[in-house]
């Protein structure tokens, strides 16, 4: 899993998405990033109301209501009011 980082995606009532994947973008405070596996750490509110998870070739867009990103170099989690596929 060297170039997979773990993704959770969690709201209040449930964890809506847990998976390594290659790639998770979204709108942060200073404005869309990309991250991947090895990322420097940080947290920001999320700005936008969509995720877009990339994996093997494949993209979801999750719709999200409110939250905040924190990134690690091994994972990224996305706390959220509400999120649905």
């Amino acid at each position: 899993m060297g170039n997979k980082v773990q993704l959770d995606i969690v709201t209040p009532e449930r964890i809506v998405y847990s998976k390594h994947i290659d790639m998770v973008v979204t709108k942060a405070a200073d404005g869309e990033i990309g991250v991947m596996a090895q990322h420097v750490p940080f947290v920001s509110p999320i700005i936008g109301d969509t995720v877009r998870v990339k994996n093997d070739g494949s993209e979801e867009t999750f719709k999200i209501s409110g939250g905040f990103i924190e990134v690690r170099p091994d994972k990224v989690t996305i706390l959220a009011e509400s999120a649905e596929v």
